[in-house]
């Protein structure tokens, strides 16, 4: 898999790393990404080899060897011994990765004032647009929102919790940097993402309210979503119960499903894109993936998503279109029901072999409904895969069964959209 270029590394350079079944040193490229750690057999590789989740983790000295360190958490499947190549090299890499590891984006001070001075100092708060739900015309700019908070920060810039003047709306503002966003080639990347944002009017996919720009940044304002993403709860918990796994990923098919009939493939699910809001229901966010004016015949063909969830059609290359969203779901339904996702392995290379061959298996704690579920998601045929070739109303009377709907429907307002899938 090529990592996506949008995303580039917070820090990197060269490690030797021991092996987990041969217990040798090999000297590999590392690139810490946000909470990710990936290494590669050398630098410029553009596919890497495995990463590293060190969500958690801790990193502890080895005393036993010179400039060494280990990586050990819940999240791991084993602790990682890494050695560096001199001491300085050492010493970064013990900086950024605690750094990285203890990262608390509401602390993030500097980011607040960064953005309090572009509203100071902005030449032109030219306004682009505004997104469809927010169809007044009002314009808009900086000065109409109050900053509160940095709450997380990516290549092309940073998120921020703001509240809106006029109406006291907690919401958040993407804030990217033009500079980056031409640099990397990502201009038709990100203004698909906001067309796509602009079209949608859904309750269980973010809201786009207004996209306006300065000279320098882009910004978009969008829902503000304080129940975290469904990655910190399954980090925190492991695993969640089926009525609770089945709850949120019944969200989920409705927006999906929604994306589908505005033929719009989402190829980006996994836990850190759910976002929980103020109600616990999950949001679909991050469109940076998607890809729009795709019907049900109309193959695409590029490489992209995270590793764990890629449909066996994508791996292949020969065309892929909306049923790689229904494997997606398979994949992430299983780790919330497991714990881990079904062809996990941190040899990235070998997770595709896995997944293009592995058979599906399951513990004893899945029980048959659920198991006759996740085998009709992941089907490797994309044409009888559940959602794809097979009608979504047929077979899914699993997830959309009357007491999930009916407690979606019975606990905040989002039950008007409950009357277009019954």
């Amino acid at each position: 898999m090529e990592l996506n270029p949008m995303e580039k590394p917070d820090f990197s350079g060269y490690l030797k790393k021991k092996g987990g079944n041969i217990k040798t040193y090999k000297r590999r490229w590392f690139e810490l990404r946000g909470k990710l750690l990936f290494y590669f057999k050398k630098q410029g590789d553009k596919k890497p080899t495995g990463f590293i989740n060190i969500s958690g983790a801790k990193v502890e000295v080895d005393e036993t060897k010179p400039i060494s360190f280990k990586l050990r958490g819940k999240n791991l499947a084993r602790v990682y011994e890494i050695s560096a190549e001199n001491e300085f090299d050492f010493n970064s890499w013990l900086k950024e990765l605690n750094k990285a590891i203890n990262y608390n984006p509401t602390q993030d001070k500097e980011g607040l004032e960064e953005v309090k001075d572009e509203i100071r100092n902005a030449k032109s708060q030219e306004q682009v647009t505004v997104s469809g739900k927010a169809s007044s015309g009002k314009k808009v700019t900086l000065s109409d929102f109050e900053l509160l908070t940095v709450v997380g920060r990516g290549s092309f810039g940073k998120v921020m919790k703001v509240r809106e003047k006029g109406t006291s709306k907690v919401l958040a503002m993407k804030v990217l940097r033009k500079d980056m966003i031409v640099k990397e080639n990502m201009v038709s990347h990100t203004l698909a993402e906001k067309k796509i944002l602009q079209s949608i009017d859904h309750p269980f996919i973010v809201a786009l309210h207004y996209a306006f720009q300065t000279e320098e940044k882009l910004y978009l304002v969008l829902d503000y979503l304080p129940g975290g993403e469904l990655f910190f709860h399954l980090r925190e918990e492991t695993k969640f119960d089926v009525e609770r796994a089945k709850f949120y990923a019944a969200q989920i098919v409705l927006a999906i499903e929604h994306l589908h009939k505005n033929d719009i493939i989402y190829r980006d699910l996994k836990p850190e894109n759910v976002v929980l809001d103020a109600d616990g229901y999950a949001v679909l966010t991050d469109f940076g993936l998607a890809k729009t004016s795709i019907g049900n015949n109309t193959p695409t063909y590029t490489f992209c998503g995270t590793p764990e969830y890629l449909a066996p059609e994508i791996l292949k290359g020969q065309g892929h279109g909306k049923a790689v969203d229904w494997w997606s779901l398979g994949i992430l339904l299983y780790e919330m029901i497991v714990g881990l996702p079904p062809f996990y392995s941190e040899n990235i290379n070998e997770m595709y072999e896995l997944i293009l061959k592995a058979p599906l298996k399951f513990p004893g704690t899945v029980d048959a409904q659920a198991q006759s579920l996740l085998k009709g998601l992941l089907e490797r045929d994309e044409h009888k895969r559940l959602g794809g070739g097979r009608k979504m109303e047929l077979k899914f009377e699993t997830i959309h069964s009357s007491r999930t709907l009916i407690g979606i429907s019975s606990i905040t307002n989002k039950s008007r959209l409950l009357s277009n899938h019954n």
